[in-house]
């Protein structure tokens, strides 16, 4: 469990924006790219076209880039209303994860500090971008979270709204508990990937699978259930334990994966990605984006 001790920590060097800029970038553009399972990349669009995707980026690195000098809840609206403008299309989970990163590492701010100066006032901007998202963007739970907290006054801030919906929202989650599966479970497994596997593509596709056999995904939870959560995070680790990205059965393991998953769009393990996305971002900030952006490898055969 992630704690004060380590959530009071800063999350590394003071960032500018132009270092802020290139980390979002890979992350967002790798992240959307590589062929998780059951998840949208290059090679499958799911509801959103891989293009849509990534059209919306700039507007989303864009806001992100100016997160110091505005309330996170601002930043996330910013984003959403530029890539609805930009694609069609606004990946609020994707800025709602990187707005108070950024925030901490432009100010050079503990992530703690930043969740916990979370106002009302955050919670109005969220919820404006939630309803510019359009349906389908957030969960249930948490939308309904927005609301109470928006009825009970200044004093419930966006953070006691993530902190009502945290067991059936992983981004909820990570807002209650300190980026917790973020820093702790996605970071640690991207970073060792990348240390046993030549190309980015693989290694995300790798710390995507260890988050989800350890973590069974809230959204599948609420679509299918909490039996059918579990049992594709057994799958998932399964196919780790057949030697994951580094084995010839494991890549099978993950093909057959990604067919059951993609079979039965409930079981699509959507509240998974995010994090690795994130983690990515934290590893580019941290050792530069060439450590990603110079690993990637073309995809003969595909």
């Amino acid at each position: 469990m992630i704690g004060e001790g380590t959530t009071g920590g800063p999350l590394g060097p003071h960032a500018s924006p132009p270092e802020v800029v290139a980390a979002a970038t890979s992350a967002l553009f790798l992240g959307y790219s590589a062929p998780m399972p059951g998840a949208d990349s290059r090679y499958s669009d799911g509801v959103v076209a891989h293009e849509t995707r990534l059209l919306g980026v700039p507007a989303l690195v864009g806001a992100t880039s100016g997160a110091a000098g505005r309330p996170v809840g601002e930043t996330v609206l910013e984003a959403v209303l530029g890539s609805r403008s930009a694609a069609g299309y606004a990946d609020l989970r994707a800025v709602g994860y990187l707005a108070p990163l950024t925030r901490a590492a432009l100010l050079s701010e503990r992530l703690g500090k930043v969740l916990a100066g979370l106002s009302h006032e955050d919670v109005r901007l969220f919820s404006r971008a939630v309803e510019a998202a359009g349906p389908g963007h957030i969960g249930g739970m948490l939308d309904r979270a927005l609301d109470v907290a928006l009825g009970a006054g200044r004093g419930a801030t966006l953070r006691d709204a993530m902190r009502f919906a945290a067991d059936r929202d992983l981004m909820a989650r990570e807002y209650a508990r300190g980026f917790e599966v973020t820093r702790e479970l996605a970071r640690p497994a991207l970073f060792a990937a990348l240390s046993r596997v030549e190309a980015s593509r693989p290694a995300l596709v790798q710390a995507y699978l260890e988050v989800l056999a350890q973590m069974p995904d809230l959204d599948v939870a609420s679509r299918a259930g909490r039996k059918e959560a579990e049992e594709v995070s057994r799958m998932a680790n399964g196919v780790l334990k057949a030697g994951g990205v580094g084995s010839r059965r494991g890549l099978q393991g993950i093909t057959n994966l990604d067919g059951l998953l993609r079979a039965d769009r409930r079981l699509s393990p959507s509240a998974t990605e995010p994090p690795v996305i994130a983690a990515a971002f934290l590893i580019s900030l941290e050792q530069g984006p060439e450590l990603l952006n110079y690993r990637v490898r073309p995809a003969p055969g595909r």
